[in-house]
């Protein structure tokens, strides 16, 4: 059996039905676990950023092992009977495509108490249940596969349970975020500030190998660390990857948590050795077959954001497979009529491209920001694919400006910044 690890609040829940419908519709029920472990297996060329694996032996696993199937855990702080009796009925259907279980488990936020409030934590305590392993799952299993719920697979996911671990403690992907990150926390009464390493990878997609995971108590360091720490930017994944050595990480190409901003704009280590840990050839390579789209315009928010390499709106792939989502279609695609605040961000942001250079365009800046009474007057109709998700960007940073009333210049020198990224980074030019 695999097993597959969400954390969902109650009005996440129906974005992991879409996640695990996805999972389900791009499982090959006339292949089988054993042919695929045949198949699997990873040869890193010379000099790659990626590590080699090897395929696990399907012969040397136990009849649970073997066994097809997947379990779906779903974490969370409180499900309603409503909604519990809704992942029952989508058990049962998908259930008729390829064997599942959806189980869920609810866990009590005061075991995170001493736990940093920041990132994915600012509000809920949720994105740190992941780390408690013995609470939730049987310990005979060897390894689990934890998935944010903003995610979309593309393939099937047994490949990845087909990878053997070997004594690494996880197989994850590198954050495409700015390598120059620290924590600080307090030790003997000194401030200890860990810097990471360009190995610095995103907590959205772990492959855990359970048992080295709990010799290694990664549970137990991540609380102490919790607890110490006096500056955290991103939570949990801080916390993993201060606390997982860089020779018990396998590094995993990034198809297979494609972060959606990398479909704009990427920038690789040979353009910038503190962005993303992998050449431009390797990148690309990932950018035309993703594996799992990890999305940071959520799709129930932007119908629109960027486009793939074959030019096919990424959030449309999502609406696909929410719209065929048994027991949650209807109630997202409810939801679906009434987003359209994307619209104003694109609408800004075309307007940014189209005033903000030269001299006066501090001056148009200030009043996009002074003067939202005049956003009635801006349209994104006609905004090319290509640029759209970059307004979107552009257009937040003036909703941002306005609600935390920054001013016009910090605006202008974000939006100059990211207009050159995106002349010089622009995914697309690489094709």
């Amino acid at each position: 059996m695999f097993h597959i690890i969400f954390s969902s609040d109650e009005n996440y829940i129906k974005y992991t039905a879409v996640l695990i419908n996805s999972i389900i519709k791009n499982t090959n029920a006339n292949l089988s676990f054993k042919d695929i472990c045949k198949n699997s297996g990873f040869d890193a060329p010379k000099d790659s950023s990626f590590s080699s694996y090897k395929a696990i032996n399907f012969n040397d696993l136990s009849s649970e092992q073997k066994q097809e199937g997947y379990i779906f855990h779903i974490l969370s702080d409180n499900i309603s009977s409503q909604t519990q009796n809704k992942l029952n009925s989508l058990q049962s259907e998908l259930n008729q495509i390829y064997p599942c279980q959806i189980l869920t488990h609810i866990i009590d936020d005061k075991e995170f108490s001493n736990f940093p409030i920041s990132g994915a934590a600012h509000s809920n305590f949720l994105t740190y249940y992941r780390l408690k392993l013995e609470s939730y799952l049987d310990p005979s299993i060897d390894r689990c596969l934890y998935l944010d719920a903003d995610m979309l697979c593309l393939f099937d996911i047994r490949e990845l349970f087909a990878i053997d671990l070997g004594d690494n403690i996880l197989a994850a992907v590198n954050d495409p975020g700015s390598k120059k990150r620290k924590i600080k926390y307090k030790q003997n009464n000194q401030i200890i500030t860990h810097k990471f390493t360009n190995d610095y990878f995103n907590a959205g997609f772990l492959l855990i190998n359970t048992k080295a995971y709990k010799q290694n108590q990664i549970e137990q360091k991540c609380q102490s660390l919790a607890q110490k720490c006096t500056y955290i930017k991103a939570a949990d994944q801080d916390l993993l990857n201060a606390l997982i050595p860089s020779d018990k990480l396998l590094k995993l190409p990034i198809a297979y948590n494609f972060s959606s901003i990398s479909f704009c704009f990427s920038i690789c280590k040979d353009e910038n050795p503190y962005r993303l840990n992998c050449t431009r050839a390797e990148f690309m390579q990932s950018y035309k077959e993703p594996k799992i789209i990890h999305y940071g315009e959520k799709p129930w928010r932007f119908l629109q954001s960027y486009t793939d390499s074959q030019n096919r709106n990424i959030n449309d792939i999502w609406w696909e497979f929410a719209t065929d989502t048994p027991h949650f279609s209807d109630e997202l695609l409810e939801m679906k009529k009434d987003i359209k605040e994307y619209k104003l961000f694109a609408a800004l942001g075309a307007e940014i491209l189209r005033v903000s250079d030269g001299i006066f365009g501090y001056f148009a800046i200030k009043n996009l920001i002074n003067n939202p009474q005049n956003d009635s007057n801006l349209s994104s109709d006609n905004i090319s694919s290509e640029l759209f998700g970059l307004c979107c960007i552009l257009g937040e940073m003036i909703i941002y400006a306005r609600k935390h009333k920054k001013g016009a210049l910090s605006v202008l020198l974000k939006i100059y910044k990211m207009k050159n990224t995106f002349k010089k980074y622009n995914t697309k030019q690489f094709l």
